[in-house]
């Protein structure tokens, strides 16, 4: 059980203040960028408005696995590869977050076997001061370590912390009570029946 796993939530001004901070540095670094490569899931719509902030329109991902919801699952291993030429080019590799730095170390390892890369730096919204890795940028650092919900997997998150409560036919203010408790954070009626409804949905599969 991870009863008192720490929590924070992460609003949309929030993410797209610290793609700002973020598109301000690269700007500044002598580091010229010609793609950005996401690592996906985290860094889906971080690298949408970097590319949009930048005017960097080669915008390509691969997927990395390593959480399910809230909580680690595995080793961190590269789901669907990249499908892209890097050959020659100067790639910045992007996540949302720096959190044990086992994501950035599987992401470098497998541009390396994508091509020969010109130039490549990395750069993450969060930086966690327990990684082992530290992006050359990261726009915000995390000194009290914390699960941090972005705004695009809500549901995803809070349905796996219901899960792990293993409470039969608990009721919305309940939940709302302990999740309050357990994670420190306000979660609002909607935002519980909607978690419910993806954890009833994904139970049936």
């Amino acid at each position: 059980m991870h009863d008192k796993l720490p929590c924070t939530f992460i609003t949309w001004e929030e993410v797209y203040s610290s793609c700002h901070q973020l598109a301000r540095q690269l700007r500044k670094a002598n580091f010229r960028i010609d793609v950005i490569v996401a690592i996906a899931r985290g860094g889906y719509v971080p690298g949408r408005l970097l590319s949009d902030m930048l005017g960097i329109y080669d915008l390509a991902c691969f997927k990395i696995e390593h959480y399910q919801g809230a909580y680690k699952q595995q080793e961190a291993f590269v789901k669907y590869p990249l499908n892209a030429d890097i050959n020659g080019r100067n790639v910045l590799l992007l996540d949302d977050v720096c959190d044990s730095g086992d994501t950035f170390e599987v992401g470098i390892e497998h541009i390396r076997h994508c091509g020969t890369v010109n130039e490549m730096r990395t750069a993450a919204l969060y930086l966690k001061i327990v990684s082992r890795f530290i992006p050359d940028f990261y726009a915000e650092k995390v000194n009290e370590w914390r699960w941090l919900i972005y705004p695009w997997a809500v549901n995803e998150d809070l349905s796996s912390i219901i899960a792990d409560m293993q409470l039969a036919n608990a009721d919305v203010t309940l939940l709302q009570r302990l999740i309050k408790q357990r994670h420190g954070i306000d979660v609002s009626r909607p935002q519980i029946e909607d978690a419910l409804t993806l954890l009833h949905c994904t139970q049936k599969l």
